[in-house]
């Protein structure tokens, strides 16, 4: 009994992996026994509390014999009292390990303690436990040392949850959705990586801030909803709606909200939020294909139609001026009406051109495909009064598909008519280049505008979907349709735009020529 009193004394004054106000209630513990053994009273006491314990307590000698075992360590480690003492303490020691023991031994020797070493053992029936000990001396009544005391906790628990939430930490650090916590009040507790991606915020600049922050105004009663849903125990799956940028943008999101226990009861919530905002535009952008496909076959049907009532129109115009004794205004007047069924049956011809576009590329005559764009956009260039300077390498002719190198000057110079103010100045250029690499054809056409510029925080977004800075006249199409038609081609776009004065922009796209032109003209 009084090597177990005294092993027990020494080693459980140690510190332990325990919290600290644990630690104080074990120290005053340990030094209450101390007291107990000193006097060498209530000697049935001590051994209550040494049995009693929750942590293994185990006295071997200097030769590594095991002398006392409590009933955690039975617990703990699968053998009871009469099964182990007396046998070496290498039985619950891994192989690998068994060259710490001769180590201890030298340390408690030495009158050392050993506190807080983590390390393995092994159970009865061969399975390992993570271990935390700490290991005392134990000294006769002359302060010879004669053996040692072992506390030994099991923490194979906690590694395992150690190990559970590193790895959890890496997920939700990696992770390339947003995933936020709050409490039940609303106000954001952790910010991961990707939330800082999504939203613009670092996460010291969101934690302990309400979420209203991230909500659109007219939105803020979703929030009350969301909590008590969570209060309730309840997860919101996959709901979508809008999110707020720092920069003020709005994002469509997908939130998956969870409720956050501890020990079973609900201390907040967790969102895993997507940004869905370019898979939406896509879908829109799909959309608005489909009807612009629609409105295209519309729009050739129209063409078609009337291309037979314009052209007897024409032909009675004709006629009535070859009319004898006209009088001088209705011959002006009969002058004026011919030319300008002549523009209307231009468009007519360019809306079905556009619609049956060709299958194959051809020659395409660049002067006369910007004169025919032109034409089309006459009456709105008129009517801004705007100078158009044509700068176009002389019988410039490049192959490719027709309607395509159409719709792509179609969208420049519609831009830049719409950026353009009263009596501005519209330069149109094109020429054939060659490419470094291969010395292939390269068509390089730039239309440039004198108008207000495009603003610095435009710039990264104007080549989006629908992103326009037209307002109520602009679609945000064009430029993406433009960017889309040149890379499928291996081409690309640039601009220059400058604010301020002067102001204006130029867009230069580079076209390369169809692969099997040289074929054609070595057949030729």
């Amino acid at each position: 009994m009084d090597s177990a009193k005294k092993a027990f004394a020494g080693a459980i004054s140690d510190e332990s992996t325990l919290p600290s106000q644990e630690l104080k209630s074990q120290q005053v513990r340990a030094e209450s026994v101390s007291r107990l053994y000193d006097a060498d009273q209530n000697p049935d006491l001590l051994q209550a509390i040494i049995d009693s314990s929750d942590d293994a307590i185990i006295s071997k000698d200097l030769n590594g014999t095991i002398t006392s075992w409590n009933r955690a360590a039975e617990q703990m480690f699968g053998y009871t009292a009469a099964e182990i003492i007396g046998k070496s303490i290498l039985t619950i020691v891994p192989p690998e390990l068994q060259s710490d023991e001769p180590r201890f031994l030298n340390s408690i020797r030495a009158g050392e303690r050993i506190d807080h070493f983590e390390t393995a053992r092994c159970r009865k029936d061969g399975t390992r436990l993570n271990i935390s000990l700490s290991i005392s001396p134990v000294r006769d009544r002359n302060g010879n040392i004669i053996g040692a005391a072992k506390v030994a906790r099991d923490i194979t628990q906690q590694r395992i949850d150690q190990r559970a939430a590193r790895h959890l930490a890496a997920v939700v650090e990696s992770s390339e959705d947003g995933i936020i916590s709050k409490d039940l009040n609303g106000f954001v507790t952790s910010w991961n990586p990707a939330a800082e991606r999504i939203f613009g915020y670092t996460a010291q600049e969101a934690i302990g801030r309400n979420i209203l922050f991230l909500i659109p105004p007219e939105l803020h009663s979703d929030e009350p909803m969301i909590l008590g849903k969570i209060r309730a125990g309840e997860p919101l799956e996959h709901f979508e709606t809008v999110r707020l940028h720092k920069n003020g943008s709005r994002l469509h999101v997908s939130l998956t909200v969870s409720p956050i226990r501890d020990g079973g009861k609900i201390v907040g919530a967790s969102k895993i939020v997507r940004d869905v905002t370019r898979q939406r535009k896509m879908e829109a952008a799909l959309h608005i294909s489909e009807r612009l496909a629609s409105v295209g076959r519309l729009a050739a049907t129209i063409a078609h139609e009337i291309n037979n009532p314009l052209e007897a129109v024409t032909n009675f115009i004709y006629l009535a001026r070859q009319a004898p004794d006209l009088p001088e205004n209705v011959a002006e007047y009969l002058k004026i009406a011919d030319h300008e069924l002549a523009r209307v049956a231009h468009v007519a011809q360019q809306t079905l051109g556009f619609y049956r576009d060709q299958t194959r590329p051809v020659h395409v005559d660049i002067a006369a495909a910007v004169d025919d764009v032109l034409t089309i956009y006459h009456s709105r260039i008129s009517y801004k009064d705007l100078r158009v300077e044509t700068r176009i390498e002389p019988d410039l002719r490049f192959f490719t598909l027709h309607g395509q190198l159409k719709q792509i000057l179609l969208n420049l110079v519609a831009n830049a008519v719409d950026a353009s103010s009263q009596s501005d100045r519209l330069l149109i250029t094109a020429r054939v280049m060659k490419t470094i690499h291969s010395g292939a054809n390269l068509l390089s056409l730039t239309v440039a505008d004198t108008g207000s510029g495009i603003p610095q925080h435009d710039r990264d977004k104007i080549f989006e979907p629908f992103y326009t800075t037209k307002k109520d006249v602009g679609t945000g199409l064009g430029l993406w349709i433009t960017r889309d038609l040149l890379e499928k081609k291996g081409g690309h776009i640039r601009f220059r735009s400058r604010i301020g004065k002067p102001s204006g922009t130029a867009m230069t796209v580079f076209l390369p020529e169809e692969a099997h032109a040289a074929a054609e003209e070595s057949a030729a």
